[in-house]
């Protein structure tokens, strides 16, 4: 099982753009209906850590490692889909992308 929360990581542009803008508001709303569970980090498109994940787009959403949106403003049904799947997994001891 893993431990710790969720993490959303958001790949945006910086200054951020008008779309990176809103995500980061969006993810952080997500969070804070999540306390515990999940947390938003952000970084720049053109940092390391954004390479790993092949940002061309942004804003880019990362869940579990996973590139789940890019070039838009996420909607907030669909993360909330995502990550109740994700948190659901880890409750039960499996992986959610397996």
């Amino acid at each position: 099982m893993t431990s710790g929360p969720l993490e959303l990581l958001l790949i945006r542009n910086e200054p951020p753009c008008r779309k990176c803008h809103k995500t980061d508001k969006l993810l952080r709303a997500i969070a804070e209906d999540h306390p515990g569970e999940v947390t938003v980090r952000v970084i720049t498109a053109g940092s390391p850590a954004a390479a790993e994940f092949g940002a061309v787009m942004t804003p880019m959403v990362v869940l579990n490692r996973k590139v789940v949106s890019a070039g838009l403003v996420p909607l907030r049904s669909g993360l909330e889909r995502l990550i109740a799947a994700e948190l659901s997994a880890r409750r039960s001891g499996r992986d959610a992308g397996a």
